[in-house]
């Protein structure tokens, strides 16, 4: 019965503390796109967006509230991700990322 307790007690410990952790990570999150994005504008390969990850160019798009259309790969002195995005009145422009952080050499 002491067993049972234990095991239950520390079932209800995950399920309080798991939700507040992820609302952690959702927060860094957060705070490391909005750096991302604070840091340059992305209109140009001068003020591209640097990245670590593909993922982290979808999640500077939705913080930036532009839906993907088309990316093309573009190597220059570094390599780019270029993506041409609408926004919510379905004008569209081209973001540019600099992923050399994550792009292998070539």
């Amino acid at each position: 019965m002491k067993f049972l307790r234990l095991c239950l007690a520390g079932l209800l410990l995950i399920c309080i503390v798991a939700p507040a952790s992820a609302q952690e990570q959702g927060a860094r999150l957060s705070k490391h796109i909005a750096k991302i994005v604070a840091a340059n504008n992305g209109m140009t390969e001068q003020t591209a967006y640097k990245v670590r990850s593909v993922k982290e160019e979808y999640q500077v798009l939705a913080a930036l509230k532009l839906t993907p259309k088309v990316q093309s790969l573009v190597l220059k002195k570094k390599p780019y991700d270029v993506i041409q995005a609408a926004d919510e009145t379905g004008a569209t422009r081209e973001i540019w990322f600099d992923i050399s952080a994550f792009y292998p050499e070539f």
